[in-house]
């Protein structure tokens, strides 16, 4: 029996659901850093023509997770901390923006909804129990964007989390098993935070939450890959400490 991802795909937004499939793979570390993506073999698998799929790798493409190399194909994008780096304060910013926004109009039936989120992460339970707590973690900040109803965020937003997505993914496997009552705390307390009403409060909270990840490992990182330039293993899962190093895995 073919596994969900790879059963034919419907006819409605040929080119969406297979850039959507794509993406998760990606994020989720199913397609790596610097794997070479074949169009016939996707077509294959998720029972479509070429066409969507080339479609589909376009916009992965400008997205900054797919990389196109002439007469060659197209190849998953390597991490490129300078980039992750700026995903993540650009990111705060958007949602630092949003905030402004939301917080003096929300109430108690916004809070309600966030916390329903909080509580359905606490319930998790099983061997994917991280996959589905970073799943709800999305929807929580998700949320918070749609009810800012600025449609240019949204996007902007949902390019970028995608590229966060994949350094967690990638670079602490282990980020939401285990420290899952430090994550539920920190939103716990968004909330709480939320409810005070004071919009540069909730902006601070908010950075504070989003850099925390960055702020701890991500300068550990950085640290290493500077201290031990000469050394591939430091470069190895397509992990760069910016362009001028190339593209890790690129011939593949």
């Amino acid at each position: 029996m073919k596994a969900r991802d790879e059963l034919p795909i419907s006819m409605n937004s040929l080119k969406d659901e297979v850039k959507l499939r794509l993406r998760k793979w990606i994020v989720n570390g199913r397609l790596k850093p610097g794997q070479r993506i074949i169009e016939t073999e996707i077509a294959k698998q998720f029972g479509t023509s070429q066409v969507p799929v080339r479609e589909a790798l376009r916009g992965l493409e400008e997205e900054g997770l797919v990389r196109t190399v002439q007469y060659k194909g197209a190849y998953v994008t390597d991490l490129i901390l300078d980039e992750i780096y700026h995903a993540f304060l650009l990111r705060a910013q958007i949602e630092g923006n949003v905030l402004k926004l939301i917080i003096p109009t929300m109430t108690e039936k916004h809070y309600i909804q966030l916390e329903k989120i909080v509580d359905q992460m606490r319930r998790v339970e099983g061997d994917t129990a991280y996959v589905l707590q970073s799943q709800l973690d999305v929807q929580f900040h998700r949320q918070l964007i749609q009810w800012a109803e600025i449609d240019i965020y949204l996007r902007i937003w949902g390019a970028l989390d995608g590229h966060v997505q994949r350094f967690i993914t990638l670079t602490h496997p282990s980020y939401f098993s285990d420290n899952r009552q430090g994550v539920l705390k920190q939103h716990e307390d968004l909330i709480t935070v939320f409810k005070q009403r004071d919009v540069k409060m909730a902006q601070a909270a908010m950075t504070k939450h989003i850099m925390l990840i960055w702020n701890h490992d991500g300068l550990e990182l950085l640290k290493k890959l500077e201290l031990n330039s000469t050394d591939e293993s430091d470069l190895s899962g397509g992990l760069q400490r910016n362009r001028r190093e190339g593209n890790v895995g690129a011939q593949q």
